[in-house]
């Protein structure tokens, strides 16, 4: 096998993922394109890191799925639950009379194990109807679109999507320093194109893009009205916030994230694709700072109650 991708690695991250030799081969093609990205940088620190970051999502399968639960009743009638896996995205659930409302569902590998979690938590889940609210497109965030019965989502998101299913490069490949990383996720974590069936377009006011985070109009469903937002591709196009204005609740995806009480594993997890992806996982790193200090500003004069894409949930 004619790769810089040392051999006796490629095979225990093979074994790992049962890859057959020829997914074996192109996994060790991808880890030779992010090592070409990093060529100024020691290649053993960059093997190292791809190396971990396949093994934190393999230990997280199966047995290995042990989220942080979190729950909490956010005015009379509502109650929200937050499950932080240890590797990939929070997801968020709001229960209310009305129904449920799932935020984001983490990464395709895991969808199962978030499945199971739910209906340990609502065994009646699944007998009604099930929406999913999706922040922003990245693997880690839309794995378990599929699942669900409605999923909501943004032109730009959708617009992502749309690219991947007619062979255009999607809005995290087209950028080639951090395509690499992107298409070895994509082999790690078994992701496909979801198949949009299930997909109601959010959005009746056209974003504007000398707004760092601009309104695109109002989501109601589960008896909540959230206003949503988007941002300028900051961390990555179409990324959106949402906020429900009567509970003080904001869910900001990856706008927003809280490191105060990662585990080490997730701390691990968190830094390496930035590693990987270039220095950054954002597209536009001014273009993100902005629309994090749009969201702060969006806080002030009352108190809310914080949901980020990673970390816990904080209030200010």
């Amino acid at each position: 096998m004619n790769t810089h991708f040392p051999a006796d690695k490629a095979d225990k991250i093979a074994e790992m993922f049962c890859f057959t030799d020829d997914q074996k081969q192109s996994f060790c093609n991808t880890a030779d394109g992010i090592l070409l990205t990093h060529q100024d940088e020691d290649p053993d620190t960059i093997i190292t890191a791809v190396c971990e970051y396949a093994d934190l999502i393999a230990k997280s399968k199966g047995t290995g799925y042990t989220p942080k639960i979190a729950r909490q009743k956010i005015g009379e009638d509502v109650l929200l639950t937050s499950i932080e896996p240890p590797c990939g995205s929070n997801t968020y659930i709001l229960e209310t009379k009305e129904g449920f409302l799932v935020i984001d569902s983490g990464f395709p590998c895991y969808a199962e194990e978030l499945k199971r979690t739910v209906l340990s938590l609502y065994p009646d889940f699944a007998q009604r109807k099930t929406e999913l609210l999706i922040t922003h497109i990245d693997m880690d965030h839309m794995g378990a679109m599929d699942l669900f019965d409605c999923v909501y989502l943004n032109e730009a998101s959708l617009e992502n999507f749309t690219r991947e299913n007619t062979g255009v490069a999607n809005y995290r490949v087209k950028n080639p320093s951090r395509a690499p990383f992107y298409n070895m996720v994509v082999m790690l974590t078994g992701y496909k194109t979801p198949s949009l069936k299930n997909v109601s377009l959010i959005g009746s006011v056209k974003p504007d893009p000398t707004i760092p985070l601009s309104y695109i109009g109002d989501l109601k469903t589960a008896g909540l009205t959230f206003s949503v937002y988007e941002g300028i591709g900051g961390h990555v196009e179409g990324s959106m916030l949402f906020l429900e204005n009567e509970l003080g609740l904001m869910f900001t995806g990856d706008i927003l994230i809280n490191p105060d009480g990662f585990t080490p594993e997730q701390l691990k997890v968190n830094r390496y694709p930035a590693i990987l992806a270039g220095g950054s996982v954002n597209e536009d790193s001014k273009k993100a700072a902005a629309e994090r200090f749009a969201a702060y500003d969006m806080m002030q004069g009352r108190r809310w109650m914080v949901c980020p894409g990673h970390g816990n949930v904080f209030q200010l």
